[in-house]
């Protein structure tokens, strides 16, 4: 198994996030788009947008925290990565 280095796994958790945050967002827009064609209120679609919204950013606070205390980790105490087994490559 090969480790990936902590710029690369981030850089490539970055663009998932990306890709997520788009596809999540254009499905609140098409629900709130058609719930407005059908004569509905705005409200509640954009009530739960502003609900997820911060759901998502706590997540991303205590995220952005653990990876802070990884950093620090691996600042203090050197990035030790394991020796490569007779089996890999």
């Amino acid at each position: 198994m090969k480790l990936m280095r902590g710029y690369r796994f981030r850089r490539e958790a970055f663009t998932m996030l990306r890709a997520f945050l788009l596809v999540f967002l254009g499905a609140f827009f098409l629900e709130a788009l058609s719930d407005w064609s059908r004569g509905r209120s705005l409200g509640i679609p954009l009530a739960a947008l502003a609900v997820s919204a911060l759901i998502f950013m706590l997540l991303a606070a205590v995220l952005l925290i653990i990876d802070a205390g990884i950093r620090a980790h691996e600042r203090k105490h050197g990035v030790q990565y394991p020796a490569p087994r007779a089996t890999e490559p």
